[in-house]
């Protein structure tokens, strides 16, 4: 495998770093960083939708002000605010994870890799999906101007974009199946 200094390596460091996260939280809290990600996603791309057609509406009031918001701000705003709501649920939600039974020391740390692992494939989609400028599991993100020359640059970010929705869907199912696994 051809390895790609810049984008490849950033993703195998960014998969690195939160799956050592996950160990450093634990697997309780691995899997709050997980519920937060879900509900910052939609709300940050919620709230994204909602300032764009705000500033679509009064496009020529802010034209005359001298603001612009163009696609790379939008983007940008975006990724903040991704960051800041994923870390505000972490502290100030309230949410609390407990199992009813506890698997063993070597399960429970595998099940830890499995949330870290997860947990990175989907914060990179979603990450990807803010600077697309795309929505929530878009099927054209991979066309996008900004992601298409990542694309051809990285064997990895390719995998990554072309298998979104596993990466949407795989920290879910992990989630159903340690409750199967942790049930009385």
């Amino acid at each position: 495998m051809d390895l790609t200094l810049s984008w490849d390596l950033f993703i195998i460091v960014f998969f690195a770093m939160v799956i050592a996260y996950a160990f450093i939280i634990g697997k309780h809290d691995s899997v709050k960083l997980v519920i937060a990600t879900y509900i910052a996603t939609v709300a940050v791309q919620g709230l994204g939708n909602i300032f764009e057609r705000l500033t679509g509406e009064s496009h020529a009031m802010l034209s005359m002000l001298g603001l612009s918001v163009d696609s790379t701000i939008l983007a940008t705003t975006k990724l903040v605010f991704f960051g800041a709501v994923v870390i505000f649920i972490m502290i100030r939600s309230g949410i609390n994870i407990e199992y009813g039974k506890e698997p063993g020391t070597a399960l429970s740390t595998i099940i830890t890799a499995m949330f870290g692992f997860a947990t990175a494939g989907l914060i990179l989609s979603t990450l990807l999906t803010f600077v697309s400028g795309g929505a929530i599991l878009d099927t054209a993100l991979a066309d996008s101007t900004n992601v298409s020359p990542i694309i051809q640059q990285s064997k990895l970010m390719q995998v990554l974009i072309f298998n979104q929705d596993l990466w949407y869907a795989l920290p879910a199912i992990l989630i159903l199946g340690v409750g199967f696994l942790s049930s009385e």
